[in-house]
Formats: structure tokens, sequence, C-alpha cells
């Protein structure tokens, strides 16, 4: 199982798109994480990707069907810039959390301010959104900082906006989101036992 710490390694552009069937491939030109080889697992945006094959700086991913419905990547178009990041490996530093490529919903950035971006959650992720606690969006470990019902801000830094794909996000673009999976095993654990408390009554 490939593990992420959600630190981007580099921002990279979609060069190719193509769709084959209910899958897609695409092409990916990265200037850094070109020491790469085949089966090398990567995050985009976000996204467990399993490198396919390299031509260079084009790096070439396969997206299945399942993917694409519940990640963004059906909405890349060529130039479309994403979040890069190689899976952790044996004494690698975790500098943010663990992130494990699985993305649980959808999200939609709803406001920009020059320290913060706010966001709406998918239903589906609402319990796990705490405030002070960990979220991956489009693969960047983030802390979140307000939670209002299912709207929540993230504290960003000058560096997050350079380094990541976030500083050409605009407002009404979706983002993938995966929670902290600790604050999610914590959450879903309390929940089906008080689910199991009510069945025994």
């Amino acid at each position: 199982m490939s593990m992420f710490s959600g630190i981007i390694q580099e921002v990279a552009r979609v060069d190719l798109i193509h769709h084959l069937g209910d899958s897609m491939e695409i092409g990916v030109f990265a200037r850094k994480l070109i020491d790469v080889v085949p089966g090398s697992s990567f995050s985009v945006d976000g996204i467990c990707l399993t490198l396919v094959k390299r031509q260079y700086e084009l790096l070439f991913f396969d997206v299945t069907e399942e993917t694409m419905a519940w990640t963004t990547i059906k909405d890349y178009t060529v130039g479309t810039m994403v979040n890069l990041e190689r899976s952790v490996r044996l004494g690698d530093e975790i500098g943010g959390h663990f992130v494990s490529g699985h993305v649980c919903g959808i999200g939609t950035i709803i406001a920009i301010e020059k320290s913060y971006m706010f966001f709406k959650a998918p239903a589906n992720l609402v319990p796990y959104i705490l405030e002070k606690g960990f979220i991956a969006i489009d693969g960047i470990s983030l802390t979140i900082a307000r939670v209002k019902g299912d709207i929540f801000s993230v504290s960003l830094i000058p560096e997050t906006r350079a380094r990541t794909s976030l500083g050409y996000k605009q407002v009404g673009a979706h983002v993938n989101m995966e929670p902290d999976m600790m604050t999610k095993m914590q959450v879903d654990t309390i929940m089906r036992f008080h689910a199991e408390k009510e069945i025994s009554k």
C-alpha cells in the first residue's frame, strides 16, 4: 500500500489526455520527478496513480472509470496544473500527515482571501471536518482553521500558494478531498458504537 505525506514535490502540467472508452490515459510534463521507473506510485492531485511509462519528462498514468467518477481528474484539460508527490519511502521525513491517495469526495472553493481559502465539503465528509484537524486537498496536507456546517477554511502561507496548484485555483474550482485517516477511523468508531448502542436498546 502506497502512502504520501501531503508535501507537494512539483507542480506539473497535463500535456496529453487520451480517452480509452470508460478509462483514460494522461501524460504529465514534469521537470523534477523524472528519476522514476514504471510501477512507481504517485499522488497526482491527491489521487494515487501508478506510473505506466516515462518518455523523457513526460510521465504517463492510466486512470480507471472508478477513479474518474470519484475525482476531478475527469475534468482535466491539456494545460491543467497538477500537484505531484512520489510515495513515501522508508526513512523519508513526513512533513505533513499520512495521505493514502484514496480521494473520498470532491469539494468546491467558495472564497479566496489573502491568508485563507474557503471550501464547501461534500456531505459524506462533513463528520470528518474538524477544527485544527488535517485534510488533504488536491494532495496537499492542510490544517483546518474554522468549520461551520459543510463550510470550512484553511490558512495558506505564500509558500503553499507558490509551491502548489492552489495558486492557480479560482472560486468555483473543484478539488479532491481526503480527510485525515486517523480522524476518520476515530469518528467512524464512535458513530458505529452509538449505532450499535441504539440497536441494543
